[in-house]
């Protein structure tokens, strides 16, 4: 959700303000606190989580649901029993600070590392030589199950920062929804997630040598009723609170 300032004329339709996200630095408390302020009231509003609602502050003026970041049915599956690469990372890399050196130290390891996303030639310059790192561009959605399929492990990779180390690591659930094991660094979000969730995990600073890798495709099946789209949006009450608002 952008800015929709309160002077702005309202239609005669139904209005939900959808906040997914809290606001990227710089300043991004002071952008967060605008919106509060300046935002016309709406029928209703959408946060991520409890977390993102309490940051933006707003209070019981309008009805609200919580919803969650959800894995589209096609991911759920076993990997492969032979599968190509160690590890995959899918994503942006952008203000990852540390990320291109942690794949690069991982693949010097003796790891196979898939990149799924887009990396501007400079980046595949820097990795030419490193026969252990692997590219796949840009990829449709479709196309993702099978490249989970083919990892023994997905790594997430988040900036320890505000806003980032409180939201929802989307590709973790779809990591553990492929049946995948976990590679993270630590922040907010992920060790609150991997234990209330008793998901056994492999923090990347522990990662030493091929052996610190933990493999465990179990850790799926306890979530797989509850990141599904269909349960998110049954769990959060989604249609009716749409038709209802």
């Amino acid at each position: 959700m952008g800015l929709l300032p309160f002077w702005k004329k309202k239609g005669a339709w139904r209005e939900i303000h959808e906040y997914q996200s809290l606001s990227t630095p710089p300043f991004a408390r002071t952008k967060d606190f605008t919106k509060k302020i300046l935002n016309r009231k709406p029928d209703g509003r959408i946060f991520l989580n409890q977390l993102v609602h309490n940051q933006l502050g707003f209070r019981g003026e309008a009805p609200f649901i919580y919803r969650d970041m959800g894995v589209d049915d096609a991911l759920f599956q076993k990997p492969s029993e032979n599968p190509l690469y160690d590890i995959v990372y899918c994503g942006s890399i952008g203000g990852r600070v540390g990320l291109l050196d942690e794949l690069k130290r991982l693949s010097e390891l003796g790891f196979k590392v898939l990149m799924i996303g887009s990396v501007d030639n400079g980046v595949r310059q820097d990795f030419s030589g490193n026969k252990n790192i692997f590219f796949t561009g840009r990829v449709e959605r479709k196309d993702l199950p099978e490249l989970y399929r083919n990892c023994r492990a997905g790594l997430n990779y988040t900036p320890d920062i505000y806003p980032f180390n409180i939201q929802t690591s989307t590709k973790t659930l779809e990591y553990l929804a492929s049946g995948l094991s976990i590679i993270s660094n630590k922040y907010q979000w992920a060790e609150d997630f991997f234990l209330e969730n008793n998901i056994s995990v492999t923090w990347l600073d522990c990662i030493r040598n091929v052996k610190d890798l933990k493999i465990n495709n179990s850790n799926h099946t306890s979530l797989s009723d509850e990141v599904s789209w269909s349960a998110i949006l049954d769990k959060s009450r989604f249609y009716e609170f749409i038709l209802n608002s």
